[in-house]
């Protein structure tokens, strides 16, 4: 089956998702190391008055131990709680789809089918990881889109405006877009299955593919 623009679109940003989900389990590993440094630091913590507190307590110690823990980080545990939420959300999408079981990861499992669904339902996915990229990449984590200009190259079909290589994931799954749309079935854009309407997205290397054979 050819793919649409639906699946190149739902593609791209499944693998903008699996990137900006690492970002999440990054910032999610840091907290857990920042807390465990925390607790080192906190005990054994010296007492003009009482000696050493420990964050056991005891008799020789009267001051409570949530003293001890006063600069803990807070909300450790919340971010492992939203790498959950962000997963479950994406298992339930994996099993709507009919994700592959041998691959066990939700979002891969996506990742997997897209080129085998119709193109009505690539559609739909494209909207569901498109949400679930906004939630995350709203959150405080370290993340940046994995894009860079395709200088020297004319968009095929406005001619005029910049293109942008999408480069998250593998090459051979990095996408080219331009913020025009497609005027569907006899575009300039060339794509099979096009479809009005919707902002144009090749894949990268029939762009470069048809640079390169103009140039000869």
């Amino acid at each position: 089956m050819a793919l649409t623009p639906h699946h190149w679109h739902a593609t791209a940003a499944a693998w903008s998702l699996h990137h900006t989900r690492g970002a999440l389990v990054r910032r999610a590993t840091d907290a857990a190391l920042q807390r465990g440094e925390a607790l080192i630091a906190a005990g054994p913590i010296s007492s003009p008055t009482y000696g050493t507190r420990h964050a056991v307590g005891g008799h020789g110690d009267p001051v409570s131990a949530t003293l001890t823990l006063d600069h803990t980080p807070p909300s450790v545990g919340s971010w492992g709680e939203l790498i959950s939420r962000l997963d479950g959300r994406l298992g339930w999408l994996a099993r709507q789809v009919g994700g592959t079981p041998r691959v066990v990861r939700p979002l891969e499992r996506v990742i997997d089918v897209i080129p085998r669904l119709a193109p009505g339902t690539a559609r739909v996915v494209h909207r569901h990881l498109v949400d679930e990229l906004a939630w995350v990449s709203a959150l405080p984590i370290d993340w940046t889109p994995v894009r860079r200009p395709l200088t020297g190259v004319d968009c095929p079909a406005c001619a005029t405006r910049q293109l942008t290589v999408q480069c998250a994931g593998p090459v051979d799954a990095w996408t080219v877009v331009c913020v025009c749309r497609c005027t569907g079935v006899g575009c300039r854009c060339g794509v099979v299955g096009a479809v009005e309407g919707v902002p144009h997205i090749w894949r990268r290397a029939d762009v470069i593919g048809a640079v390169a054979g103009g140039a000869r």
